[in-house]
């Protein structure tokens, strides 16, 4: 499979990125980004950052604290976690040159969601584990995304959903089921990006879901050139309250797998295409 050309990944002007988190446009796009910076090319696009599980309770490192799903909990955690979002983006895109939106759902720990069995802290979660208040943010996503799939020289970009963090696979699913429910309806065109760290520690059988997600959808794989150091280095140092040591892993291990599979020499990372068909 041959590397596609950074200015090729995403050839619409306007990049809307539905980012479940404060820190994800940096894990899912982050790459891409700073190899559009690094050639002169970000000025070209217009990003519109949707963040979607704005109301947070979480930080990295604090145990039992986590499970405090008080106002003044998610008063301290949301508050550290958009100013940190509002610094990277700030190095990364430039200040001022993007819209920054906030959608105000509650994140997976404010909806009691318990962690997965895994060395990173998220809660696991697909269909059949949504409960009243999953299906509510289900089809209040999928109304925004019918809105702006109606809009031109669109991008519409959201997580490829690795290891199924659930809200990282609400955010998946309300995006693909508007793809497939448009289909040539759609003016904009749905990208599905591969999120880390999870790519990087995720099981053989969760990446085979992926794999089987890619295939029954169609979706056409695009490998671009990538820079794991550089997203680790402002990760580690804008989103002090989020990350973890596995994060380089998972970034690290994603990137080389990557690249072995498209036998280059350099680090390689990989965005999925919805390509609408009759």
């Amino acid at each position: 499979m041959d590397v596609v050309p950074i200015s090729e990944v995403i050839p619409e002007k306007n990049i809307v990125i539905f980012s479940p988190h404060f820190d994800d446009v940096l894990f899912m796009l982050g790459g891409y980004l700073l190899e559009l910076r690094d050639q002169n090319l970000i000025d070209k696009k217009n990003f519109h950052i949707l963040l979607l599980f704005s109301r947070s309770n979480y930080l990295a490192g604090t145990g039992e604290g986590n499970l405090d799903v008080s106002v003044d909990r998610q008063q301290r955690a949301t508050g550290i976690r958009l100013l940190e979002d509002f610094c990277c983006l700030d190095e990364v895109l430039g200040e001022f040159n993007y819209r920054y939106e906030m959608l105000t759902e509650k994140e997976c720990f404010t909806r009691a969601k318990a962690f997965a069995d895994c060395e990173m802290e998220f809660p696991h979660g697909m269909y059949e584990d949504f409960n009243a208040d999953d299906w509510s943010i289900f089809e209040r996503m999928k109304k925004s995304v019918r809105q702006w799939a109606c809009q031109h020289d669109t991008a519409l970009v959201f997580p490829l959903g690795i290891k199924e963090h659930i809200d990282h696979f609400i955010t998946r699913e309300a995006g693909m089921s508007i793809a497939r429910e448009m289909g040539k309806k759609a003016a904009a065109t749905f990208y599905f990006q591969e999120d880390k760290p999870y790519g990087g520690i995720a099981t053989q059988d969760e990446l085979e879901r992926i794999e089987k997600f890619i295939e029954n959808n169609k979706l056409k794989s695009k490998i671009y050139k990538h820079n794991p150091e550089g997203v680790i280095e402002l990760a580690f140092r804008h989103y002090t309250s989020q990350v973890e040591e596995v994060y380089k892993k998972g970034i690290r291990q994603r990137s080389e797998f990557l690249r072995q599979h498209v036998k280059k020499d350099y680090p390689c990372d990989r965005i999925l295409e919805f390509i609408n068909t009759p």
